[in-house]
């Protein structure tokens, strides 16, 4: 028999702790999202009228545009409409068997993509954009900005609006002044000419969230503002595009490592863990990522250990997770446990919680809500209150009553919630994407090990190659450095083994390691051994003297 607590306790997800939706989230879809939000300065604008399953007809139209020749006729169109699939818009599948093709998503090749209002499912963003908005916002407002919304408008301008002009209705066109503009992006302008913009409405909620790893978040938003500053003229649109969307994912997935690590050890009672403070801490994930490429060798299955290691804190991570929300619930909801909360934002919030669930009255309460579960699942079971009760006890054998309502809780919500959060680490691990942490495929995840590509690697090195107090980037970082700065701020390992494994054959491993890491920067251009000295040895960035680009 399975517990069924009423439709109110049914849910998996507490923003409030994670400031976003754990659950399928593509990054590629999300810049053009990010960039209504910075164009706007946080307002909304209304819903589009996109057609996502009829894409032909924007190739009709695209196909008339005065400003194009020659595509007017059927072999026109067709050589029009695979320009458009493979430069302008990203295709998704619809319908019975996913057989049904349908605009997914308009490339963020320009600031302008959001015009179309793709992709049309908002809850499919799960919130990322707001945390991201609030990130970057809020680390202008801590170098002494008087305008952070305004700011970060002209920086992302700058980064990615050449060729685009903006209307006071935040309506994006071609500018028409701009005669070098890169043929794709200006295809792309001509094409969203065939989408009715959304009106400007008024401003979005403001979003109900302190980081509980304030520390954490305060780092992540000065790496993806550095990123930016820095290279905004540096690189051409879509590259500083794909290698921002590409830092966002990683941030996000190892953010949330942490997070699982801090929920257990805060749930568990040991030591307040460090990444509750307002200081940059050093990441304690221990991610070690393969690079030797060699499939079933010793590195490669360590890097596998690792991505089985992180799996098994999910069921463990929602358990807690249950847990705090229940308290969460029962402290806004009852006048006698408000005081513990109230006015406490972030980490005060989270331990204030936990010092919440000892509280007399919690079980009093707890009390209640279980009475709530027996009569629904009889209700929708048809079984006894006996049965129901026993079933109780089975989930949470000698436990409180708290321990029964979060085990009921659980017992209806774990294959959901367990799927939702495994899609989630797939999708920012980058499973399937050019710029990823996470190699392997979704039929099994055994074979699921920590193998960065080139892309992320190119992406966590021009991020690590930035001097952030004086906003250039910096010609090269020896490599002991590098190493420990990858460690420190995403927790990835790569010349030693997780402590868990430091022994003399994993030692070996890793050794073995950093030489095909060596080697595959020498391979891309990043790298300078000066001596066989391992101080001697510099990493190297390629872009240190690159001017605007053209």
């Amino acid at each position: 028999m399975t517990l069924v607590p009423p439709k109110d306790l049914r849910s998996y997800s507490f923003e409030r702790l994670t400031g976003v939706e754990l659950n399928d989230f593509d990054v590629d879809r999300f810049l053009p999202v990010l960039f209504e939000m910075v164009v706007t300065n946080g307002r909304r604008l209304s819903r589009s009228d996109a057609r996502p399953t009829e894409p032909g007809g924007y190739i009709e139209a695209l196909a008339g545009h005065p400003a194009l020749r020659g595509f007017g006729d059927e072999h026109g169109q067709a050589v029009l409409e695979q320009w458009v699939n493979t430069s302008v818009v990203r295709l998704g599948h619809s319908g019975r068997g996913h057989r049904d093709v349908q605009l997914a998503a308009v490339q963020p090749s320009h600031i302008g993509a959001y015009r179309a209002g793709l992709p049309a499912e908002g809850a499919r963003h799960r919130k990322v954009h707001l945390v991201v908005y609030r990130l970057l916002t809020d680390a202008l407002a801590r170098r002494g900005s008087p305008n952070p919304a305004g700011e970060l408008r002209s920086l992302f301008l700058e980064a990615f609006g050449r060729g685009v002009s903006i209307s006071d209705s935040a309506v994006p066109r071609f500018d028409g002044a701009t005669a070098d503009l890169d043929a794709n992006v200006l295809l792309s302008l001509y094409y969203l000419e065939g989408f009715t913009p959304g009106r400007l409405l008024s401003a979005r909620q403001a979003l109900d969230w302190d980081p509980v790893m304030p520390g954490v978040m305060i780092a992540l938003g000065d790496q993806l503002l550095d990123f930016l500053a820095v290279y905004r003229h540096r690189l051409p649109t879509i590259a500083l595009a794909r290698h921002l969307a590409a830092l966002v994912n990683i941030g996000l997935f190892t953010t949330t490592l942490r997070l699982f690590t801090l929920v257990n050890d805060l749930c568990r009672g040991r030591a307040r863990p460090a990444d509750l403070g307002v200081d940059r801490r050093p990441a304690r994930t221990e991610i070690y990522v393969d690079f030797t490429r060699q499939t079933g060798g010793d590195s490669d299955r360590l890097a596998g250990e690792c991505v089985d290691r992180d799996l098994e804190r999910l069921p463990a991570y929602l358990d807690d997770m249950l847990l705090l929300k229940t308290l969460d619930r029962y402290a806004g909801n009852e006048a006698k446990l408000r005081p513990y909360v109230q006015d406490r934002r972030g980490p005060d919030w989270l331990t204030a919680l936990m010092d919440l669930r000892h509280d007399q009255y919690v079980e009093w309460r707890a009390g209640l809500e279980l009475e709530r579960i027996i009569e629904e699942t009889r209700n929708v079971t048809r079984c006894s209150d006996e049965d129901a009760r026993a079933e109780l006890e089975r989930a949470a054998p000698g436990g409180s009553q708290l321990d029964q309502v979060v085990a009921a809780i659980r017992q209806s919500q774990t294959k959901q919630a367990i799927k939702a959060a495994g899609q989630w680490f797939w999708n920012t691990g980058g499973m399937r994407k050019q710029a990823g942490l996470l190699r392997g495929n979704l039929r099994g995840r055994r074979a699921w090990r920590y193998a960065m590509t080139d892309e992320l690697l190119t992406t966590l090195l021009l991020s690590t190659l930035v001097d952030p107090d004086r906003g250039e980037a910096l010609p090269r970082m020896r490599l002991a450095d590098l190493l420990v700065t990858l460690e420190s701020r995403w927790g990835l390992l790569v010349d030693r083994p997780p402590a868990a494994r430091a022994d003399a054959s994993s030692r070996a491993v890793a050794n073995a390691n950093l030489v095909a890491f060596t080697g595959r920067l020498r391979q891309m251009g990043f790298f300078a051994d000066l001596s066989d000295d391992f101080n001697a040895q510099y990493v190297i960035n390629p872009l240190a003297g690159a001017g605007a680009r053209r």
